[in-house]
C-alpha cells in the first residue's frame, strides 16, 4: 500500500522519538511511579459545542462523558473506549465528538475506567458493564456499538468475553469495532509473527509483550480469560465485530489467531482488517490521510443499523 506523503516524511522521526521511548521503565516500580505522574497532570472537563449537550453521568464513582445534539432522540449510542496503555486516559478531541455524535446519528458515551495501577482489568470490565447496564435502561443492546482504540480495544474484548464466563450476564451490544487491540498472552506463532512484523513497527516491541505480563497482572491474579491470549478464548455469543490493526503493528501478528478463534466459536459475523504498511491505532492520526480514511470507514459501519 502506497502512503502519503506527510506520513513518509513523519514516519522515521515518529520512529526515532517513539520507539526509542516506549516502555522505559525497568522494574514494576518505575511503572508505577511514572503511572501516577501522568494521571496527576489529568483535569477533567466537559466539553463545549453550541448545537450540543454533554454532562457528566457518575457511573461506580467514575466519569462518564454523555454527548448529543441538543434536543435529539436518537434511540442509539456509541460508547467510545479511550486508549492510553490504561494508566491515562487519551480522550478524542470536541472535534472527534462531535463528528461521532453528527456522522453516526448517536449519542456518545466516553466512559472514564479506572486506571493502573491502583485498579486492575476487572476494576476496568466491571465499570464498563456497568456502564453497559446503565445504558440499556435508555437503548437496545442492538442500537449499541462499542469502539475502542488500542487500551480501549483490549476492554472490548475483556468485557466481552467477561459476559461470556458469568453466563451472559447482559445482553451484548450489537457491534464491536476494536481498532489495535492486545492481548497479555500470545501463541508461540502469534509471538515469532510479532518478532517480524517489530522491523516494521514504529512504535513497539515484540519483547514488550513479556512486560506487559508483569506490569499489568503483576500479581499473578487476574482470571486468565481477562488476560487474554487470542488462540485459546471463548468468543462465542461475540455480536457482529470488525477487528482493524495496521499492518506494521506487532499487534496485527496475533489477527490470524483471532480469525481462527472466531471460527472455532462460531462468532456469525466477523471481519478482521489489517491495513499494510499502517501503524498502531492509525484511525485516531486524522491529520495524515491514512488516519481520515480509517475514522471515515469506521463512521460508515456506525451509521448502519444492526437488524
Amino acid at each position: 500500500m502506497k502512503t502519503s506523503l506527510l506520513y513518509g516524511i513523519l514516519k522515521p522521526a515518529v520512529k526515532k522519538l517513539v520507539k526509542n521511548g516506549t516502555h522505559k521503565e525497568e522494574s514494576y516500580e518505575d511503572f508505577v511511579r511514572t503511572s501516577y505522574e501522568i494521571q496527576a497532570k489529568f483535569q477533567f472537563k466537559l466539553p463545549h459545542k453550541k448545537g450540543y449537550e454533554f454532562r457528566d453521568e457518575i457511573i461506580d464513582g467514575c466519569h462518564c462523558i454523555v454527548g448529543h445534539k441538543t434536543g435529539s432522540n436518537t434511540k442509539r449510542a456509541l460508547v467510545y473506549l479511550v486508549g492510553g496503555g490504561e494508566r491515562r486516559w487519551q480522550l478524542p478531541t470536541c472535534k472527534t465528538m462531535v463528528r461521532y455524535i453528527n456522522e453516526t446519528d448517536r449519542d456518545l458515551w466516553i466512559p472514564l475506567y479506572p486506571l493502573y495501577p491502583d485498579h486492575d482489568f476487572l476494576d476496568e470490565v466491571e465499570m464498563i458493564c456497568d456502564t453497559h447496564e446503565r445504558m440499556l435502561k435508555d437503548y437496545d443492546a442492538k442500537d449499541i456499538a462499542w469502539l475502542g482504540f488500542s487500551a480501549g480495544a483490549d476492554l472490548i474484548m475483556s468485557a466481552g468475553r467477561h459476559i461470556i464466563q458469568k453466563g451472559n450476564i447482559l445482553p451484548m451490544p450489537g457491534l464491536m469495532i476494536p481498532v489495535s487491540c492486545c492481548n497479555l498472552y500470545l501463541s508461540e506463532e502469534s509471538y515469532a509473527r510479532m518478532e517480524e512484523i517489530e522491523k516494521r513497527d514504529i512504535m513497539m516491541y515484540a519483547r514488550s509483550m513479556k512486560t506487559f505480563q508483569d506490569f499489568y497482572n503483576h500479581e499473578n491474579k487476574l482470571p486468565h480469560y481477562l488476560c487474554g491470549c487470542a488462540a485459546e478464548d471463548d468468543y462465542t455469543g461475540f455480536p457482529k465485530i470488525i477487528m482493524y490493526f495496521g499492518g506494521d503493528e506487532i499487534f496485527a501478528g496475533d489477527a490470524p489467531d483471532y480469525e481462527k478463534a472466531f471460527i472455532r466459536c462460531n462468532v456469525k459475523d466477523y471481519t478482521i482488517r489489517v491495513e499494510p504498511g499502517l501503524f498502531h491505532a492509525y484511525p485516531m492520526f486524522t491529520f495524515i490521510k491514512e488516519g481520515k480514511r480509517g475514522e471515515d470507514e469506521i463512521i460508515q459501519h456506525l451509521k448502519q443499523k444492526v437488524l
